[in-house]
């Protein structure tokens, strides 16, 4: 029989294996609900998108074959990977755990959900690290060779320097393949890029796929949230209708996936806007607190055991060996019962064209 300290007293796996997955999905769960509106709009037919999309598709994530983190010191790049693209700040505290938040657009070629969930202990708060996707990457001359032998005709396409495109170069050239401690060369790859970039070591990461999104908050109730403009659009190829008014509102499941993937559509007055993914980004930070705020409590963490099976058929993650549960479980329980509060950290970036693509340029040092 198997005994652990946990959260100040003695855990029987045997008996109490349920409290700890509970406090372990509680943790899950705000991931999950972090990057559930990674989903972009398609294309709509009447008004297209001026953003070209780089056709470069990541394999579909599964289960199997995913290395824990235990020794990363040794599996980091044996190369640079930008040309000393530098963010000119910290976002984290250097012991922060730092999870790695992803999704893809629904066509599944590119990462239009890159997010990092920042657990800092000594400052008790939990950061929100929204990457717009966007974001120009400036490699070096060595991943611009090996893309070259590997898959020549990517450095041809239109946004190939986008963050959300990361993924898909990595898994292209092989990026520290069975040698990276994700044992995934294009979660390998973003992370050691999101290290080199932004100095902020991954710890762990999470895959979210979009069933279950409508489910789980249909399940609890619901959340109440700002909606800053209204919301009106519509996508017969994904049978996605979205309308929600301006104000403070209760939004079911439905609405709430509507919200957090909306970035364009129709004003009062009719007139159809582009409001952006920076604009969608903030939306999606503002629904994560909501949700954490109004759903994710101790008296809620019962309630998360009955939904297990929706959420870890959703979600693939780093996290699965004994130890981290535990930690992680932990880091949970600590977060709510001292109130860690929540704080979105924003990238400061412009706008800028290249080579006929649209980017965001980050500040860097």
């Amino acid at each position: 029989m198997s005994f652990l300290l946990f959260g100040g007293g003695i855990i029987n796996f045997s008996s109490k294996r349920a409290r700890i997955l509970k406090a372990f999905f509680s943790t899950i769960f705000a991931i999950y609900f972090s990057i559930m509106f990674f989903q972009s709009l398609s294309k709509g037919v009447n008004v297209p998108d001026n953003r070209e999309p780089l056709y470069s598709p990541s394999p579909a994530p599964t289960q199997s074959n995913i290395v824990p983190n235990d020794k990363p010191e040794d599996n980091g790049p044996s190369f640079y990977l930008t040309d000393s693209q530098r963010y000119y700040k910290n976002l984290v505290n250097k012991d922060s755990t730092n999870l790695l938040l992803l999704g893809t657009e629904p066509s599944g070629f590119n990462f239009d959900t890159i997010v990092v969930l920042s657990i800092d202990e000594a400052d008790k708060k939990v950061k929100i690290i929204s990457f717009p996707r966007d974001i120009y990457i400036d490699y070096s001359d060595n991943v611009l060779n090996a893309l070259k032998k590997a898959k020549p005709s990517y450095l041809k396409e239109k946004g190939i320097n986008r963050i959300n495109a990361v993924p898909s170069i990595g898994q292209a050239i092989g990026y520290q393949k069975n040698t990276g401690r994700f044992g995934r060369p294009y979660i390998d790859f973003i992370a050691d890029v999101i290290e080199e970039v932004f100095g902020i070591y991954v710890h762990d990461f999470a895959y979210v796929k979009t069933s279950g999104f409508r489910t789980i908050v249909d399940y609890f109730g619901g959340v109440t949230v700002y909606v800053p403009v209204l919301m009106n659009y519509e996508d017969p190829y994904q049978d996605l209708k979205i309308y929600i008014e301006k104000g403070t509102q209760h939004l079911n499941g439905r609405q709430a996936e509507g919200y957090v993937r909306f970035r364009q559509g129709y004003d009062e007055n009719g007139v159809f806007r582009n409001y952006g993914d920076i604009f969608r980004k903030q939306n999606q930070n503002r629904f994560i607190k909501a949700f954490i705020s109004q759903h994710v409590t101790l008296k809620n963490l019962t309630k998360l055991g009955d939904i297990a099976d929706i959420i870890s058929s959703n979600v693939i993650t780093s996290v699965k060996d004994w130890n981290s549960i535990v930690k992680y479980g932990a880091l949970a329980e600590k977060a709510l019962k001292d109130n860690y509060t929540i704080e979105d950290v924003e990238i400061e970036c412009e706008e800028k064209k290249i080579n006929g693509s649209s980017y965001v340029i980050i500040k860097t040092r």
